[in-house]
């Protein structure tokens, strides 16, 4: 990676994913690069966190049981205070290819797992944090 991990700006990123080693793999890369990192292994536990930690990025895998992502991502929506949040989804099939335009009223952008580092890296350096 080009840029140097310290550079990034500081980010409150919530995690959630229904699979531990995919969501706690996150927050040790999250936490090396400076972020605050919270983790959500289910839907319901996303709304709550999401509500009490305020985060700046969600990355939502959307092959969850119960509730799809797209779901969850409409209501953090509607959460008060959460207007700039960057919603990325994430999956491991070709659920979130580019070309769907489905997924692009929830989310704002996508990552295919296994992630490519430096487009995250991107997609993170890129997006003015709602708490400086």
């Amino acid at each position: 990676m080009e840029q140097e991990l310290g550079s990034l700006r500081h980010l409150r990123i919530l995690v959630v994913d229904d699979y531990p080693l995919a969501a706690d793999t996150l927050r040790v890369l999250f936490e090396l690069w400076g972020h605050e990192v919270e983790i959500a292994y289910s839907i319901q536990h996303a709304l709550e966190a999401a509500a009490s930690f305020g985060p700046d990025v969600v990355l939502v895998d959307i092959e969850m049981p119960g509730t799809h992502g797209r779901e969850l991502a409409r209501r953090l929506r509607g959460l008060p205070d959460l207007g700039r949040v960057l919603i990325i989804a994430t999956c491991w099939t070709d659920c979130c290819d580019p070309r769907r335009t489905d997924y692009k009223q929830e989310f704002d952008d996508y990552l295919t797992k296994p992630f490519n580092l430096e487009r995250l890296e991107r997609l993170l350096a890129s997006h003015t944090p709602a708490h400086p």
